[in-house]
């Protein structure tokens, strides 16, 4: 039987005295966690979608599965607490990529040596989901994004008929926002226009800085 290092030497530690009376002790064991904390040791959880229409695909990649299933367990958890129903996340076939390359420097070198990468996926997809609820959802990962885990998103957005209007409406009120910003695109507000340019001429500063008020033939000449 393998013994301790205290075994083995003959010492013996004395036994550590619980903090608590055995009464508390009880009692602490006997508490509940609260449920925020307790959901982060069971399963995410997942809305029901109504029509199953989807909304959004979230691929997921990266070159280690421990980030990936931990962003992909992020993602589901944030989607529940957005109302968001989301289904996965589904396995996607990796990607396996091979390199053979010399083992040294030298072009002609014959040994060779082999490098690969495998790049592992994951699928998330949104149903039922409402346009602006899914880029919060989005910018949400996007702003607390996990290391080394690449993401991708398609998303679809679903219009009436008469989405060619609504683009021209739009159209026009962008137009009345940008031409006020383009007005001053490219010049100065303090220029100098054509009534501050005749008013230079005439000006009497301005005619003795260039000489004009001085005696004829003396401008220009040194004693």
């Amino acid at each position: 039987m393998s013994q301790t290092a205290q075994e083995a030497r003959g010492v013996t530690l004395p036994a550590r005295e619980p903090f608590y009376s055995p009464e508390i002790q009880r009692e602490l064991e006997a508490l509940r966690l609260p449920r925020s904390i307790h959901l982060n040791y069971l399963k995410p959880l997942k809305r029901t979608p109504t029509h199953g229409v989807p909304a959004a695909d979230l691929q997921l990649r990266s070159y280690s599965v421990r980030n990936l299933e931990f962003f992909a367990d992020f993602a589901l958890r944030a989607a529940y607490y957005l109302d968001l129903p989301a289904r996965g996340p589904v396995p996607l076939p990796k990607i396996t990529e091979r390199w053979t390359v010399p083992r040294s420097n030298f072009v002609h070198k014959k040994s060779q040596e082999n490098f690969e990468r495998i790049t592992l996926r994951r699928l998330i997809q949104i149903q039922d989901g409402h346009p602006e609820v899914v880029q919060i959802w989005l910018g949400f990962l996007q702003k607390y994004a996990y290391y080394g885990v690449g993401m991708k998103a398609n998303v679809w957005e679903y219009s009436s008929l008469d989405v060619s209007k609504e683009m021209d409406e739009q159209a026009e009120q962008a137009k009345a926002s940008i031409d006020e910003r383009l007005k001053l695109f490219g010049r100065r507000s303090d220029r100098v226009d054509d009534a501050d340019v005749d008013g230079l001429i005439h000006d009497n500063i301005f005619k003795g800085a260039s000489g004009s008020l001085a005696p004829m033939g003396t401008y220009g000449k040194s004693n």
